[in-house]
Order: C-alpha cells, then sequence, then structure tokens
C-alpha cells in the first residue's frame, strides 16, 4: 500500500509543534524537534513492504492549497497523521479534505485521540481509525488486518455506523527490534533544536517512558506509560555508528524523558561513546535528584555539551501539588554539580497551574535568576487531556475555556488560579524571558561559555530566538 505520513497546515501565527513534544505551543522560530515517532512508522512500514510519502506542512511552509496538491499528487491508499488537542480542531478539517480528496483510509494517532478515541470518530466522519498511544508499533499490524481490526489492541475504528474499542493497548517492550527511524523519508535535516552546536545534528531515543509521577506531564499519562523500556546500549551504540556513517552526524539530543534514572547506564553509555571514538556532543533530558558528581564527571568526558532539567516551580508547595518528588535544595545543588563539571544547563519553568500565586510567580522567576542556567524555558501549564491535572481540573471546575485551540500557550493560562487572573498571566512569557536574559550577570556567564566559533554561533541564534519570542509573546 502507499501509506502518506503527514503533518498538516495548522493556521495561526507562528510555528505550530504537533509532534514529539511534551509541551505543544506555537514557537515564534522554525526550531522544531525531529518527530521521532514519525521517523520510526516510516522505517516499520517499510519493513513490512509499504511505499511511504511524507509531508511536513509547517516545517516545509506549505500553504493549504499547496499542501492539498501534494496530497493529491501522491495519491496515497492510506494517510497518517498526529493529532493534538490544541490543534484538533484544525486536524478534523484536514482528514475531511484529505478524505475527499484522495478516498483514503485515514488513521489518527496522538495523545488527544488516545484520550477521546470514540468521540474522535463520531466528531470526525473522515476519521476511520484511531491508534492509542505509541502509534509506530501499530500501525503495521493495522494494515495487516484493515479486513477484521478486531485482531488489533489499543484501537478504535468505524464499522459502519458502529463504532468499536478494543481496549488498551499493549505496550512494546522489544525496543532493539525496532527499525532505525527512517532519517531519509523523513528527513532529519528539517529538524533543528535551537541550541544546537555542530551540524549534522539529529535525535534519538535510548528509551520510551518515565517512572515519575509529574501530574502536567503529557507522555508517560497519555502516550507511553509510566514503565521505563530501554533500549539494549549496544543497538543504542549501532544507531549511532550507523547516523555518524551515513550522514556524518557530529551532534545528538536524547530524547528520552528522563536519561539519567540509571546511573549504571548512564556512565556505561558514557564508556562505550569513549571506546568507540564516536566523538560526538550530546544533550539529554535529566531530573535534578538522580545525577551526582560521578555521573556528571563521566558524561562531561563523553561528550555532554548540555542537560535539560525540569523544574517548574520555586514554590515548594506548588512543587508537592503537581508530584515533583523533589526539593529546591535538590535543584540548586545539581545545578551547581552540573556547572563545575563544565556542562550548560537548561533549565525548564511554569506558570499557570492552579495552584500559582503571585507569590509563587514570583518565587519561580527569582528561582530561574538565582540558578542561572544557560538557558531557559518558560512554559504555561496545559491541562491536556490524559494529565492528572486534568483530571483534577475538570472535577474542581478550574478549566476557564472549551475551546481548545486556547491551549496552544498564546491564550494565556486556561485554569483558574489562587490569586491570579488569566489577563494577568497573558504575557508572563514575554516577561519572564525578558527578565531573565536581559541581566548583566547573563551576559557575563554567556561570554564566558564562548570557546569556539561553533559556541559563538550558537550563542548568536540564540539570542536571536528569544528576542523572536518576546516580541512574539507580547504581540499575543
Amino acid at each position: 500500500m502507499k501509506v502518506l505520513i503527514i503533518n498538516p497546515p495548522w493556521p495561526g501565527k507562528g510555528f505550530g509543534t504537533r509532534s514529539q513534544n511534551r509541551i505543544i505551543k506555537r514557537r515564534a522560530d522554525k526550531y522544531l524537534q525531529y518527530p521521532l515517532f514519525l521517523g520510526y512508522a516510516a522505517a516499520q512500514l517499510k519493513r513490512a513492504g509499504h511505499e511511504v510519502a511524507y509531508i511536513d506542512s509547517i516545517v516545509q511552509e506549505l500553504n493549504p492549497e499547496e499542501t492539498w496538491r501534494r496530497v493529491k499528487e501522491t495519491s496515497p491508499d492510506v494517510i497518517f497523521m498526529e493529532t493534538t488537542t490544541p490543534s484538533i480542531e484544525f486536524d478534523f478539517q484536514d482528514m475531511v479534505i484529505m478524505k475527499k480528496l484522495t478516498g483514503a483510509t485515514i488513521i489518527a494517532g496522538g495523545s488527544h485521540v488516545t484520550y477521546f478515541p470514540q468521540d474522535s470518530l463520531r466528531e470526525c466522519k473522515a476519521l476511520d481509525i484511531v491508534i492509542k498511544r505509541e502509534f509506530d508499533t501499530k500501525i503495521v499490524p493495522v494494515l495487516d488486518n484493515l479486513s477484521d481490526l478486531t485482531k488489533v489492541d489499543g484501537i478504535a475504528f468505524r464499522r459502519g455506523e458502529e463504532i468499536i474499542d478494543t481496549g488498551e493497548p499493549e505496550l512494546f517492550d522489544d525496543l532493539d527490534s525496532l527499525p532505525f527511524p527512517d532519517r531519509d523519508v523523513v528527513p532529519y535535516k528539517w529538524y533543528l533544536e535551537g541550541w544546537y552546536s555542530r551540524r549534522p545534528f539529529i535525535n534519538i531515543m535510548t528509551s520510551r517512558g518515565c517512572p515519575y509521577q509529574c501530574t502536567f506531564c503529557l507522555w508517560p499519562n497519555a502516550m507511553y506509560s509510566h514503565k521505563q523500556r530501554f533500549r539494549s546500549l549496544d543497538n543504542v551504540i549501532e544507531e549511532l555508528k550507523f547516523v555518524v556513517r551515513k550522514y556524518g552526524v557530529k551532534e545528538i539530543n536524547i530524547d528520552d524523558s528522563n536519561f539519567t534514572t540509571r546511573k549504571d547506564r548512564v556512565i556505561e553509555f558514557c564508556q562505550k561513546l569513549r571506546e568507540n571514538h564516536l566523538n560526538l556532543l550530546w544533550t539529554c533530558n535529566a531530573r535534578v535528584d538522580n545525577v551526582d558528581g560521578e555521573m556528571l564527571r563521566e558524561m562531561k568526558a563523553s561528550g555532554c555539551k548540555m542537560i535539560r532539567y525540569g523544574v517548574e516551580s520555586g514554590s515548594p508547595e506548588v512543587l508537592s501539588k503537581i508530584k515533583k518528588g523533589f526539593s529546591l535544595e535538590e535543584v540548586e545543588r545539581a545545578f551547581k554539580l552540573t556547572k563545575k563539571n563544565g556542562i550548560l544547563t537548561l533549565g525548564g519553568f511554569m506558570f499557570g497551574f492552579p495552584y500559582d500565586t503571585r507569590e509563587s510567580i514570583e518565587q519561580t522567576l527569582e528561582l530561574a535568576k538565582k540558578l542561572s542556567p544557560d538557558q531557559v524555558q518558560f512554559s504555561i501549564c496545559m491541562p491536556y487531556p490524559g494529565t492528572a491535572i486534568y483530571e483534577e481540573a475538570k472535577e474542581n471546575g478550574w478549566l476557564i475555556t472549551e475551546q481548545w485551540r486556547e491551549y496552544d500557550m498564546t491564550h494565556g493560562p486556561v485554569m483558574k488560579m489562587a490569586d491570579v487572573n488569566r489577563e494577568e498571566l497573558r504575557h508572563i512569557l514575554a516577561r519572564a524571558y525578558r527578565e531573565f536574559y536581559f541581566r548583566p550577570k547573563y551576559f557575563l556567564q554567556t561570554l564566558g561559555n564562548i570557546k569556539d566559533f561553533y559556541e559563538l554561533r550558537r550563542v548568536t541564534r540564540s539570542a536571536l530566538s528569544v528576542l523572536s519570542l518576546i516580541l512574539f509573546h507580547r504581540r499575543r
């Protein structure tokens, strides 16, 4: 069969981020994450003998007319797209258009349809099949069983006027058996992180799932569960050797929800990188409560450039209510240790929790300045369907909008807060970025980190990105 994987238009200002994002939003710039699950899906479809085409209207900046022309020219038998909560209204509209143009079987995956599988099928008559949770490992079985989809667990589908749901999916454990993401069909060159230093640059995943219980985090709750499943390190190194040989890769981002869960595995990974002389710069996500000096020294010695830590709040009360599971003392210790070992830090902070007050918001801003990471990501907490905080917000009547499109982080918070109204926080991201980056201490810190031409380019690029982001959120 001919299968089209598509990221269709998402109308509005900025660049909408559907795939590979735990925090779905509109960006001011076009630094979009590589859609690893789409790359995995393409590889598995090709291995099964299907012909696969790919369109990303967001990163290719295709308008609707050009997108639909390309869809029609592709003439697919099957169309797959990943959906999100803030884009779902447009996603359904796009499915209707594509069904009329091609008559193809329309399959959707992603967090929103995972949470609302039957509702999605009822709301969008063009949608034929929903794959819940990790869609990449289910899409081939779905195509193999189109004549009797009841054989496939973890999906919902339309049979005449009837909607059938086959229950929860069984998550795939044998990650080593999966082919590597197809970075030719889903071109790796189209996607970059704003903080990269060297190209060619790619994203990889060495595990799926996250054992922690943060109430706001979308993927463990809606996509790949709280059970962390690991690839063998030999399999990971094999992939890295492959991409270095084929594409000349020089820098990677490890997009595991938490790469540092197991200290022994991290250290072994670092040793294998050195033993195989891969000479890669790399970045990962980590938690402040499971790094230590020994681990950080090994990471630095093997090429680790930066660690991203999710801090979220400067208020101990808020941290407790969102179940982060660590203290502010542990936060400060981890940032100090990381900097001491010569690794850059990126701190993630959030506003708009229903427990936020004016005081806690200022505490979060002040903590960001005190920690002074080399980069920050400020976000507004969005209670995406599938998360624990969404259920809590529904139960307590905290939701202040019924419009899914307002969950794109440009309209301000979508939950009531303790003593702050929505309008007061509408421009919080612009303010936070401005106050953090426009500090003399930060300028001096950044200049001190510039050791070569690559870092100078990274810093310059990041500065331009921050300026565009501040202007974007101020306008919105």
